[in-house]
């Protein structure tokens, strides 16, 4: 790596090192992998989000923990996008649901992460610049990326490394 011209391979989180599991896993894999995945301490999460994979190791989407919490009650999938709380059109909905969410939403367990998962709407590649990542992360909100070399997923390149990285860089 030159440091005029730092790209994403050079930062990435190693696929190893950042949870990921397959689409024919459940919801409650998903969550002990990420509530025990290593560097969880303290009752910590040390991950919001995962990359889903098929069989072939090939990225097929991600899972985070918003859609994990949809995913055990269609209601709060279904929510309107604007709350506006107990004066609004939507009254605090969430207070009416709270009896039946948290006694039925053991039931989803097993259901598989496949038909929760989102799609990855952006990836990088190793070669690529680091300045094309953030690029895309400023103009997606979104602040890790999958990195793939040769259709193979290596890792994910996440906000944090790139400010590292340009802060070194910049000598800030």
């Amino acid at each position: 790596m030159t440091s005029e011209n730092p790209v994403v391979r050079d930062f990435i989180v190693p696929i190893d090192s950042y949870p990921h599991l397959r689409e024919t896993q459940t919801l409650s894999d998903a969550v002990q992998m990420l509530l025990s995945f290593p560097g969880a301490e303290n009752d910590r999460i040390r991950y919001g989000g995962m990359l889903v994979v098929n069989e072939k190791k090939q990225l097929v989407g991600c899972l985070n923990l918003q859609a994990i919490l949809r995913a055990l009650d269609k209601r709060m999938a279904d929510l309107p996008k604007r709350y506006e709380g107990k004066e609004g059109e939507y009254p605090n909905l969430a207070i009416l649901w709270e009896d039946s969410f948290f006694s039925k939403c053991s039931e989803k367990r097993d259901t598989l992460i496949s038909g929760c998962m989102m799609p990855t709407h952006h990836i990088v590649k190793g070669e690529d610049p680091l300045l094309k990542a953030l690029s895309i992360m400023l103009y997606s909100d979104e602040v890790v990326l999958p990195v793939v070399e040769d259709g193979a997923i290596i890792g994910v390149i996440r906000l944090e490394e790139i400010f590292t990285a340009i802060c070194g860089v910049c000598r800030l």
